[in-house]
This record gives structure tokens, sequence and C-alpha cells, in this order.
């Protein structure tokens, strides 16, 4: 076996969605060009989130509110300016604010208002041509933490990031918008899990989390013997697995790690596949996630991290041992 090792960092190719919210997004044709990257993605559940306490302070142009989560504790203090990069840039124009929910609105424009779940921003007009941003809770904490937004967040985030594993699947033969339409484990997951909280609809609890590499690093010792065109192919990447392999190495490690609830198939055998990365003979394969989310199976959790490499690491050596290594041991 060779002295080598390839370290794949995952992250979110979009926010985490639930089921409700993607079966309107998966028909626009920017999210799906956004999601395209994505081949692996994972069917969790959490407790409903929500904005609470929505105002808006005009001397310093920025919305205020809390996100808070049904039998959590904690919340969330926000702060949003709304002209910046990303949202609105033209101050001669105004911005107009329109609030849904997952419950009737009796009044809309009254503010503060509380147990909102979209917020959309429009620029003069509510029409699409002015359209400019929209939010969920899970949509704004993962453009604060990927920089896209300029916000302040006061509180612990990881808090409202916590998503029970049902399902791990991989969409390598075809788009993931695709392959999760009509999708039989999602709809099994839909009838037959019991929501979190009472009163609110599996729908919207249920998460689709979308993933693509942030890297995938390759390590290698080379030795006296070693001829500069193999060390040439290495630093050129000739070496490196196509991607559609790491993708399907990566759904077997997962499902081997966490052993999800509506997976028929558990890859119990795992390292060894005819279509993952066990021919390539990997002194060490590693996956870790670059999100801050906790991924929660019946026997403990995964957590991400942005600090580098990652956080908690799924880690198979010789071709035939796998571990959880936490990211503070």
């Amino acid at each position: 076996m060779e002295n080598k090792t390839i370290l794949n960092q995952l992250k979110l190719a979009y926010c985490p969605i639930c089921n409700y919210d993607f079966a309107v997004l998966k028909k626009d044709p920017i999210i799906q060009s956004i999601i395209e990257s994505s081949s692996l993605y994972i069917i969790a559940q959490r407790p409903e989130i929500r904005f609470d306490n929505i105002n808006f302070n005009y001397d310093k142009l920025e919305m205020e509110f809390e996100i808070r989560q049904f039998d959590n504790p904690i919340s969330l203090q926000c702060k949003l300016p709304l002209f910046q990069n990303n949202i609105a840039t033209n101050k001669n124009k105004e911005v107009l604010i329109y609030l849904g929910s997952n419950s009737e609105i009796t009044d809309s424009k009254t503010l503060p208002k509380s147990n909102i779940h979209c917020i959309k921003l429009y620029e003069d007009k509510y029409i699409d041509d002015n359209f400019l941003i929209w939010f969920s809770p899970d949509k704004f904490l993962y453009n604060f933490w990927t920089r896209q937004i300029n916000a302040v967040i006061e509180g612990d985030i990881n808090k409202f990031t916590e998503y029970r594993v049902h399902y791990v699947g991989q969409s390598t033969k075809q788009s993931v918008w695709k392959r999760l339409t009509g999708h039989e484990k999602l709809q099994d997951i839909l009838s037959l899990e019991y929501p979190f909280t009472f009163g609110s609809l599996p729908t919207h609890e249920v998460i689709i989390l979308l993933f693509t590499f942030e890297d995938n690093i390759q390590i290698k010792s080379f030795g006296e013997d070693s001829s500069g065109q193999e060390m040439m192919d290495f630093f050129m990447g000739k070496t490196m697995p196509h991607k559609e392999t790491i993708y399907l190495d990566a759904e077997k490690a997962l499902i081997n790690a966490m052993n999800p609830k509506y997976n028929d198939k558990l890859f119990q055998n795992y390292p060894k596949s005819s279509d993952g990365l066990y021919n390539y003979n990997y002194k060490s394969i590693l996956y870790t996630f670059v999100d801050p989310i906790t991924l929660v199976y019946k026997e403990g959790c995964v957590k991400g991290s942005r600090l580098f490499p990652g956080g908690d690491t799924i880690v198979i050596t010789d071709n035939e041992n796998i571990e959880l290594v936490k990211q503070n041991q």
C-alpha cells in the first residue's frame, strides 16, 4: 500500500432547505445552477425555527430580529443592515419587506412581528423584477457564516444547526434536484416521521442538506526510487480520482458511519467497493465537514467546523479500519 492520503472536505452547496421550500425552489433555474455541483445529499430533521420580534431601525436602516426554535431555550439576537453588497446598494430607492409565515398572518405590515419563516426584500415595488434577496432562518445563518452578507448575531448559532440524519444518498448520474423530485425515501420520511414539535408539519421540519467538495487534497511521500514523471503526475493532479468516484465513496463512508434509518443498504463491508476509493490503495482516507453543522445519529454525532481542515473526521486507514476522530481530541 502506498504512503498516500486523501483529505475530502465536504461543504454545503446551498443553505439547509426544508422540504416545503425545496418544492418551490427546485423549479428556479438560478437555484438549479447553484446546486448543480452537488452530488451528495442528506435528508434530516430538526425542530422548526423562526424569526421573532422583527422590527426595523430607521436610524441605522437595518432589520432587528430574533431567531428561535421550538424546545430550544436559546435565542439569537440579530441585526441585518439592508444596504450592503448582495442586498440593496441604492439608498435612493426604498427597500420593501415581505414577511411570510407557515401560519396565517392577519397583518403583515405592522411591526414588530413574530412567528415568521420567510423574509423577502424588494426594491421600490413588490414585483419579481425588483426582487433583491430572501431569507429563511436557515438561509440567513448560512449566508452569515459563509460571509455572503454582513450581519450581527449574538448567541451560539451551533445550537440551531443540529440535524437528525434519516437518509444519505448520492446523485452522480443526474442533477440532485431531479433525483430528489418524487424521491421514495423522502416521501417515506414525510409520511412516517412524527414532527418534533406538536403542531408542526413534517414538510417544515424535514431538511435537505446538499453537499459538494470544498477541496480534495492528496498527500504523498516520495522515496529515492520515485521518478520525476511520477512526482510531476502527482503534483499536476493526474493521479487524483474522478469526483464521481469520491462522491460514491463518501456516500458509503457516511452511511457506514451513521447507519441512517431509511438507508436499506448500509455498506457493512466498506471500505471495500468496486466503484469507490478502495482500489486506489490510500494509506488514509479522510472525510470532514467545513460548515458549522452537527449531524446527529443514533450512536453519536458528527460536528463540522469552519476552522481548517474541518470538524470531526471520518478516518479510514489501511483500507480496513474506520473511526470517527473528534475535533477536540
